[in-house]
């Protein structure tokens, strides 16, 4: 890890988010490397609000919601002996990403990978695949153990 000094976490709680998490505890090492973690409030609820479909009240609900699992998420890892600041930013989960990744000039960003289905990536998009032609720094995309492999085996948070 000498060439990942600053690594940046995207986590959102998720079952993949924190398998994630969970598999890049051994590369952070205690207090070697610089970890920030990021949640991002999706925006879709703020212009859900602004059209009328979802009020205000619903995207604070969110935004807490989210906050709480960054919480968690630093929380995980700072009882893991990994010293970790968070972050909450809203917007689109990649621009998200990346801008803070420029900003904070990390050197690796980690996320973690759901499988799904053509039509379902089609729909919704890809955050590691758009993080490809955003970043200037190395992506780490951690998926969740396969099915020969043994979840168990894997920390749990």
């Amino acid at each position: 890890m000498e060439n990942f000094e600053k690594v940046l976490l995207a986590y959102d709680g998720s079952e993949h988010g924190r398998i994630a998490l969970r598999r890049t505890l051994p590369l952070l090492g205690a207090g070697e490397v610089e970890v920030h973690l990021l949640a991002v409030v999706p925006l879709t609820g703020a212009v859900a609000a602004a059209e009328g479909f979802y009020t205000e009240s619903m995207y604070e609900a969110e935004r807490e919601r989210i906050e709480n699992i960054l919480d968690e998420g630093v929380t995980l890892l700072k009882n893991r002996g990994v010293d970790a600041e968070g972050h909450l930013r809203a917007g689109e989960p990649a621009h998200q990403i990346a801008k803070l990744a420029e900003d904070l000039a990390v050197n690796l960003v980690v996320v973690g990978h759901q499988r799904r289905g053509v039509l379902a990536r089609w729909w919704q998009g890809s955050v590691g695949a758009s993080l490809l032609d955003r970043l200037t720094c190395s992506l780490l995309v951690v998926q969740a153990p396969g099915e020969d492999e043994d979840v168990a085996a894997a920390p749990a948070p």
